[in-house]
């Protein structure tokens, strides 16, 4: 694929391209890996759930990829397999979409544990941002949100899970390099450890 400069005003031609790509015949998989398949672009044969698109925007050591998650994925489980299959190593994620349901966290010092805050509602992702640094069980994105609600208020926090529905748009800018996450049983995390 050639190499295109990302440039943030086209993501909604990527996401209407991405989407176009996935409706054509010739798009349709079965699940798993198959020979011929377009990069970049996967989608489940008619009956099985959707797969995410994403296309690589930008190549060379800082790639920049344009992901689009469909209604029913779980956007922290879909990032977390897109990272893995790509070896992303020290990356920044943003989006945008909106979920039917999610949960946000809020980190509990004393229990060392985060707190579950529900949200049982369709609400619009005003914010994601985070990273993606190598754990001990490979590329894991560290993800908070802030979620609009229909009565305009907000809620927010560390994203534990969010159902798509209809879309979530994502950025992911990759780096050359890697970052490792650490546990620290004294905080109950695995923090970026840049040394």
């Amino acid at each position: 694929m050639p190499s295109v400069r990302y440039d943030p005003h086209r993501l909604p031609f990527l996401v209407a391209t991405l989407n176009a790509a996935a409706r054509a015949p010739e798009a349709d998989l079965a699940s798993g890996p198959a020979a011929g398949r377009r990069p970049g672009v996967a989608r489940a044969r008619s009956g099985y759930p959707p797969a995410m698109k994403w296309q690589q925007v930008q190549e060379g050591p800082s790639a920049v990829y344009v992901v689009v998650l469909d209604q029913g994925e779980d956007a922290v489980a879909e990032l977390t397999a897109f990272a893995r299959d790509r070896s992303l190593g020290a990356s920044q994620v943003t989006a945008v979409g909106a979920f039917s349901e999610a949960v946000v966290g809020w980190f509990d010092r004393q229990a060392k544990d985060y707190r579950h805050i529900p949200v049982q509602e369709q609400c619009e992702v005003l914010s994601l941002i985070g990273d993606i640094a190598v754990a001990d069980e490979g590329p894991t994105p560290h993800l908070h949100a802030v979620l609009g609600l229909s009565d305009g208020s907000t809620r927010g926090g560390h994203l534990l899970s969010g159902k798509v529905w209809p879309t979530l748009e994502v950025v992911v800018r990759d780096s050359p390099a890697e970052l490792a996450k650490t546990h620290r049983p004294d905080i109950g995390l695995a923090l970026i450890d840049p040394g």
